[in-house]
């Protein structure tokens, strides 16, 4: 455990004297500087952002420090440098991605390639366990784009949350110091030597880019860091293939893991391009809703310190415990995020609700359907107006009415159910609920006009309480139910004599209540 102790303690050493001299020095170079330009940043001045460098030498001394001290064992000092190498090479991309801005996709392709290098010349992942027996899955060539995946995803991970002062170095710190007690716990020692070097270079660093921060790690550090620590978790889950062994890491990068798939998914739901940069991180969200930077740090750094504690209960508890675990943090993390107020959740909410509502929605469409079919055998606008009240009684609405022209009902005088008011030369039949009308409010109504075949119009109003949410496809009104209601009231004046005084020049008399004539 000294061991561990003195490699933290070096690395924070070496890497808080580096980063203000590399702060510092990055001043000389305009590239190096990060200038506040796109919407989506946070910081109002410019800021070096090469403080990358600093964590990547502590961590190189660090480790070069253990191997020439023999802390690591022999045999492990050959795969010590062979995992150092693709780790370099990630570095050097993020630091070239500093200096020079590489195009999206050309970064993502060399990406890649460091990933795929680590899976031939380190250690890919090479099996999963099953769940349902206990043993595991051979992933055979599907290792390798699963082991890419892995290694490319978490990279990106660490970088997609390094929006705020301090908050991708913090979770990074959260993420190493769980895993090094784990693997510290399993004497795992060429592990644990690894993760005490990065965890000293991150927290020696996170002094100066701790709000207000001075400076930031930039690509090379978040893209080294999150390479970094997704290999290390390799290292250690292919060693025993378990569950616990491989929900620790899946946990233990909680924050970023849900920050890129809650990006992911919202982006997806929205129907923009997934990689498209904005403004709705997690951090972004808290901003929004007046939080400070500082605090908005503070607060993901309880969920970093939350996903660690459930990570560390994961691995001390028994296998039959971790599906309990894993389901309460399911729940609380659906709870966070409906409270961020992402608007692409929320419609997933609605659809699971009316999921849930399926079988009203069924009943509903349903009437639909034998009201139009009751429609088709009406003989006369009285059993026309029959069946749509029958209709409105079975359903939600508070208020249905039904505009026709008054040339085609000039001889309907009253109905049980529909009161009629005669407004210019359309006749208004309404229906209400038993309730006195304007009790409630409405949230809207549903209009279906209607054409007839000699150009006359009309339209079939619905109303909808505020309580009440409208459980039926409204595809229905608009195509079958508006097809049929065409075709009969069509018929059905056709069939109707017109008295020799009724006449296109009705005048306009305004809104004339008529509950048993309309001879008035």
């Amino acid at each position: 455990m000294l061991t561990y102790a003195a490699v933290f303690l070096m690395t924070l050493t070496v890497a808080f004297i580096l980063t203000p001299i590399i702060r510092n020095a990055a001043w000389s170079w305009k590239s190096l500087i990060d200038t506040p330009s796109a919407e989506r940043h946070v910081h109002t001045v410019p800021i070096p952002r090469v403080g990358g460098i600093a964590i990547f030498a502590a961590f190189l001394l660090g480790i070069a420090t253990a191997l020439v001290l023999e802390w690591v064992p022999k045999e492990a000092a050959a795969l010590s440098f062979q995992f150092l190498l693709p780790c370099l090479a990630m570095f050097v991309l993020g630091l070239v991605d500093d200096i020079r801005r590489l195009r999206a996709g050309v970064k993502l392709g060399l990406e890649i390639v460091i990933a795929a290098w680590f899976y031939f010349a380190v250690q890919g992942i090479a099996a999963l366990p099953n769940p349902l027996t206990g043993g595991v899955i051979e992933l055979g060539i599907f290792g390798l784009p699963m082991t890419v995946l892995w290694l490319v995803g978490i990279s990106n991970a660490f970088n997609l949350i390094d929006g705020v002062d301090g908050l991708s170095a913090g979770a990074a710190l959260f993420s190493t110091l769980t895993l090094a007690y784990v693997a510290a716990a399993n004497d795992n020692v060429p592990l644990a030597i690894f993760l005490s070097a990065l965890a000293g270079s991150t927290a020696g660093f996170l002094k100066y880019n701790f709000n207000p921060a001075t400076v930031f790690m930039g690509d090379c550090g978040s893209l080294f860091i999150g390479f970094t620590l997704a290999g290390l978790a390799i290292l250690y889950a292919q060693k025993s293939v378990t569950i616990v062994t491989v929900a620790i890491p899946l946990l233990a990068f909680g924050l970023p893991i849900m920050e890129t798939a809650l990006s992911i998914g919202r982006r997806f739901l929205a129907g923009k391009p997934i990689f498209e940069a904005d403004r709705r991180h997690i951090h972004h969200q808290l901003l929004a809703r007046g939080y400070s930077q500082r605090t908005t740090t503070i607060l993901l750094y309880g969920l970093c310190a939350f996903f660690a504690l459930v990570s560390l209960l994961a691995y001390n508890s028994p296998n039959r415990l971790l599906g309990l675990i894993l389901l309460t943090l399911g729940i609380v993390i659906w709870i966070a995020v409906q409270h961020l107020g992402y608007h692409e959740f929320g419609e997933i909410g609605r659809i699971l609700q009316r999921s849930l509502n399926q079988r009203s929605i069924i009943a509903n469409n349903i009437r639909i359907h034998h009201l139009t079919e009751a429609l088709m055998r009406s003989e006369s606008f009285e059993e026309l107006y029959i069946h749509l009240a029958e209709f409105l009684k079975s359903t939600d609405f508070v208020r249905g009415e039904l505009h026709l022209p008054l040339k085609y009902i000039w001889h309907v005088q009253e109905h049980q159910d529909f009161c009629f008011a005669r407004r210019g030369n359309s006749m208004i039949a309404t229906w209400t609920t038993e309730h006195t009308a304007g009790e409630k409010g409405f949230v809207g109504q549903l209009i279906v006009d209607l054409k007839f075949e000699d150009g006359r119009r009309g339209r079939l109003e619905l109303h909808c309480a505020l309580e009440n949410p409208v459980l039926f496809d409204i595809n229905l009104l608009f195509t079958k139910l508006r097809t049929v209601f065409e075709q009969v009231v069509w018929r059905l004046a056709s069939a109707t004599p017109e008295p020799f005084h009724l006449s296109e020049e009705l005048s306009d008399s305004g809104s004339i209540l008529l509950p048993k004539s309309l001879s008035s």
